[in-house]
C-alpha cells in the first residue's frame, strides 16, 4: 500500500518561493507548497512548488471550478510538468500546455506528488485563473517641470492577454489609477486602443515616481514589477527689493512692508507672481508675522504689528518650483503701548475702597519715575477727575502684567479708574471707568435710661436705624443693632447683645445695670449693600 498525506496549501502568486528540503529519513512523503500562474498568468499554465526527500517523479493536478462542492467533478486534468528551477527535491514544475478554461476565477486544485521512492502525497492549493494585464510605452511629459511648465501629462497603453483563449488585446474602456508619489492618485479610462492620457500638477520638490495600474472587473494580474517613469521638479532662484529699510510706527499700529519680488528663469530675472512672501520678527519675547502673495508684477506688501522695536526678515518662500530668496531685513521702530486691565473698586462696609488692577508695558517695565498709577476719582464718572493716590505697580511679569494696589477712604458712591501717565517711551492708559457704592445707614436717637440707675436694675438701649434710599432718609426695618457696653476705665467694649429694628426701625434693647460704662448702638454687620453706622454714646452713672 502506497503512504498518503493530505495537505491544505495557500496559493502563492507569480514566481513561487521554494519551502526547505526536509530531512533525510525513512517514509518522508512529497510535500506540496503552492501552486501558482508563473510570471505570466495569462498564458494559461500551472505552477506547482514542492520537495521531497528524494526527487519528484511525478505531479498531477486536479482542477475543480470556483466555487463547486467538495465532491464535484473536476473540469481539468493536468500532468505535463516540467523542471524550471531547483533540483527536483525542492523544484519549481510548470505544465507546458496552456490550460483553456471557460471561466475566471481561483480554482481549487489537488495535486498528486509521486518522489523517488514511490512515496505519495495528495494535497490541496489554489489557482488563480486570471487576466494578465501588461502596462507600455509609460510617459510624463515634461520629465524636468519648473516655474513656467508645473503641469505634466501622464500617457500609456494596456494590453490584455485572456488565458481562456491565448490572445492578446487592447484594454478598451477600462479605468486606469495613476498612482504618483508625493501627490493625490487620479483615475482615468482608455481609449479604444487601450491608451490612456491624464495631467496632473507636480507638488513636491522631491522626484516624483508615476505608475499607472489597470482596473478590471474581471479577474486579473499586473506585475508589481511594473515600469514606473520619475519625474524631478526644477527650482529658480529668488530675490526681493524692499522699498524701505526702516520704519517707524506707534505700538499698536501695523508695519507696512512692501517691495517687488523676482524669478530667475533661462538666465534673465522676471516679476514673479503669485509667490508667497514671508515677513517675519521673532525675539525672545514675542514674534509676529505677515504672509503677502505678489501680483503679476511681483509686488507685494504686507502688514505685521509688532510688540516691540526689532528687524523683519523678508524673503520669497520656497516652494516646489523656487528657492528661498536670500534675507532682507527692515528695521521696524515701536513706540511702546501700555494698557491697564482686570481694574476693580470695592467699597467695604467702613467706607474704606480698595482698588487694583494690573498695569501692561509689554517686555520691559518702565524707569522707576514712570512707574506709577494714579487711582482717581469723579462724582459722574465723566468730568472732575481727581487722583486720589499715586501707587507703584509690582511683581512684572511680561504675560501677566505688574500688579498695584490701593485703599483709601471714600463717599458712599462714585467713580473711579487706574491712570498711567507714561513718558518718552511709553504711551499714556487708562482702565475702565467702575462704579463703586454702598447704601448709607444712622442710628438717630441712640439713648441708655433710666439715668442714674440702681446696680441690678434694668437699662434700657433704644434708637432709630435708616438708610438712605431712593433720595432720601428712610426706616430700615428686620436688621440687627448691636448693643455695646464699655466700663468706666475700660479701652474694649462689650459685646451685650442685638436688638431688631421694627417696621419704623426703632428698636430697644434692656440690660442688667452693674457698673457704671457707656452705652451705643452699632449696625456693625451690615449686607453687601450698605455701610456700618453707630448711634450717639450715652455715659450711664450706676449707683
Amino acid at each position: 500500500m502506497r503512504r498518503k498525506s493530505v495537505l491544505a496549501c495557500a496559493s502563492v502568486a507569480a514566481g513561487l518561493l521554494l519551502g526547505p528540503v526536509p530531512a533525510a529519513h525513512a517514509a518522508v512523503t512529497p510535500v506540496l507548497y503552492g501552486v501558482g500562474s508563473g510570471d505570466h498568468p495569462g498564458a494559461g499554465l500551472v505552477s506547482v512548488s514542492a520537495s521531497s526527500d528524494t526527487a519528484v517523479t511525478s505531479i498531477t493536478a486536479h482542477l475543480y471550478a470556483p466555487g463547486s462542492a467538495a465532491d464535484a467533478q473536476e473540469v481539468a486534468e493536468v500532468s505535463d510538468f516540467t523542471l524550471v528551477s531547483g533540483t527536483g527535491h525542492p523544484g519549481l514544475w510548470q505544465t507546458t500546455t496552456p490550460l483553456r478554461l471557460a471561466d475566471l476565477g481561483t480554482y481549487r486544485v489537488v495535486v498528486d506528488l509521486t518522489d523517488a521512492d514511490g512515496d505519495t502525497t495528495t494535497a490541496e492549493g489554489t489557482y488563480a485563473y486570471q487576466l494578465e494585464a501588461d502596462l507600455t510605452d509609460l510617459q510624463a511629459t515634461p520629465r524636468a517641470p519648473d516655474h513656467e511648465h508645473q503641469d505634466v501629462t501622464v500617457s500609456g497603453g494596456f494590453t490584455i492577454t485572456d488565458p481562456r483563449t491565448g490572445g492578446t488585446t487592447p484594454a478598451a474602456g477600462a479605468e486606469v489609477d495613476l498612482e504618483i508619489s508625493g501627490a493625490d492618485s487620479r483615475t482615468t479610462t482608455t481609449g479604444a486602443d487601450g491608451r490612456f492620457t491624464a495631467a496632473y500638477k507636480v507638488t513636491d520638490s522631491a522626484y516624483t515616481s508615476v505608475n499607472a495600474w489597470l482596473r478590471l472587473n474581471e479577474p486579473w494580474y499586473q506585475s508589481r514589477a511594473n515600469q514606473s517613469i520619475e519625474v524631478r521638479a526644477v527650482r529658480s532662484d529668488t530675490r526681493v527689493t524692499l522699498d524701505a529699510t526702516e520704519l517707524d510706527v506707534k505700538a499698536g499700529q501695523s508695519a507696512q512692508i512692501s517691495g517687488t519680488a523676482e524669478v530667475n528663469v533661462g538666465g534673465a530675472w522676471k516679476p514673479l507672481s503669485g509667490a508667497t512672501v514671508d515677513e517675519v520678527w521673532s525675539s525672545d519675547l514675542g514674534g509676529a508675522a505677515a504672509r503677502p502673495v505678489t501680483g503679476t508684477d511681483g509686488r507685494f506688501t504686507g502688514q505685521l504689528t509688532l510688540s516691540g522695536s526689532g528687524s523683519v526678515e523678508v524673503n520669497v518662500r520656497g516652494t516646489t518650483f523656487l528657492d528661498t530668496s536670500p534675507t532682507q531685513k527692515v528695521k521696524v521702530y515701536v513706540a511702546r503701548k501700555t494698557s491697564v486691565s482686570d481694574f476693580t473698586a470695592k467699597l467695604d462696609k467702613n467706607s474704606k475702597l480698595t482698588a487694583k488692577g494690573l498695569l501692561h508695558t509689554g517686555t520691559s517695565m518702565p524707569a522707576d519715575e514712570y512707574n506709577k498709577v494714579e487711582l482717581q476719582y469723579s462724582a459722574d464718572g465723566k468730568t472732575g477727575w481727581t487722583t486720589v493716590k499715586t501707587v507703584t505697580p509690582t511683581d512684572y511679569d511680561p504675560d501677566f502684567g505688574a500688579s498695584f494696589k490701593g485703599a483709601f477712604a471714600a463717599p458712599s458712591k462714585g467713580y473711579y479708574r487706574a491712570h498711567f501717565k507714561g513718558g518718552r517711551t511709553w504711551q499714556e492708559s487708562y482702565s475702565p471707568v467702575v462704579y463703586a457704592k454702598r447704601t448709607p445707614t444712622r442710628v438717630l436717637d441712640g439713648n441708655a435710661s433710666p439715668e442714674p440707675v440702681r446696680k441690678g436694675r434694668t437699662i434700657t438701649c433704644k434708637g432709630k436705624l435708616q438708610h438712605y434710599t431712593s433720595g432720601a432718609w428712610k426706616a430700615y426695618a428686620d436688621q440687627k443693632v448691636k448693643i455695646l457696653f464699655r466700663a468706666k476705665g475700660a479701652s474694649t467694649w462689650q459685646d451685650m447683645g442685638n436688638a431688631t429694628t421694627r417696621s419704623d426701625g426703632t428698636f430697644s434693647k434692656g440690660s442688667k445695670a452693674s457698673k457704671d460704662g457707656t452705652w451705643v448702638a452699632v449696625l456693625l454687620h451690615p449686607d453687601g449693600d450698605h455701610l456700618v453706622s453707630a448711634g450717639r454714646e450715652d455715659f450711664v452713672d450706676v449707683r
